[in-house]
């Protein structure tokens, strides 16, 4: 993950940080170009942003952070890879053929990447896998982007076999970063997932919660692993 040492060096303003990270050019490959940080491959999310971050009028800038509606949040929210904090719990869960949707540079290890438009799972989708032919999904901080999130999430849920399992990793209610609207996401999420709406929609499409944490973690986030069930046990839900 990206070191923060940059962030937390005394610096005399704001601004000036941001001139040094995202202003800074290094030699181009092969060649004496210049080019700025966040034009190289596979920078953290947080070169992208800054530019506009550092002249936003809702946040201040601080060592490490930003302080946005009176909260201070770290620059590891906002530099990409949050599933690496979930990674050793989903992985006691998630076993066998899995796939990981929403992956983008950072798949979780074992599981086929699946994503829309970066990391090794590129413009592969779900629909490309059959359905109950898999042994889990896992998805981390996928499914806020999703304005139709219960449609996508049914379809997650027929690809996986009866008794495998769904993991779902998300940013928590109270991160306002994450809102629909703040400026670190814009209009990227299109809703605020909560532990309860997940829980009683996993419920209602089938599904068994075997672990939810609430949160918030370290990450700002909570996680849901149910287990799909059986074929009886859904068609009794359906008549019920």
């Amino acid at each position: 993950m990206f070191q923060l040492r940059h962030l937390v060096q005394p610096i005399r303003s704001a601004k000036a940080l941001g001139l040094r990270l995202c202003s800074e050019r290094i030699p181009g490959p092969g060649n004496s170009a210049q080019q700025p940080l966040e034009s190289l491959p596979n920078v953290p999310d947080l070169f992208f942003q800054y530019r506009a971050l550092l002249d936003h009028p809702e946040l201040t800038r601080r060592p490490g952070g930003w302080i946005y509606q009176n909260t201070f949040y770290p620059d590891y929210l906002t530099i990409g890879g949050a599933a690496h904090a979930i990674f050793p719990e989903a992985l006691k869960h998630c076993r066998g053929n899995g796939i990981d949707v929403g992956a983008g540079l950072w798949p979780l290890p074992g599981a086929t990447p699946v994503d829309l438009w970066r990391g090794a799972g590129t413009n592969k989708c779900v629909a490309d896998f059959e359905k109950d032919s898999l042994d889990y999904v896992f998805s981390s901080h996928c499914l806020e982007h999703i304005e139709s999130w219960q449609e996508s999430l049914r379809d997650w849920i027929d690809r996986v076999r009866p008794g495998g399992t769904l993991f779902l990793y998300l940013p928590h209610p109270d991160c306002a970063i994450w809102h629909p609207g703040s400026p670190f996401v814009g209009d990227g999420h299109k809703w605020i997932p909560t532990p309860n709406v997940i829980q009683q929609a996993l419920e209602q499409m089938g599904c068994h919660i075997k672990r939810l944490n609430t949160g918030p973690d370290a990450m700002h986030s909570f996680f849901v692993c149910a287990q799909k069930g059986t074929n009886e046990s859904i068609q009794c839900q359906m008549y019920q």
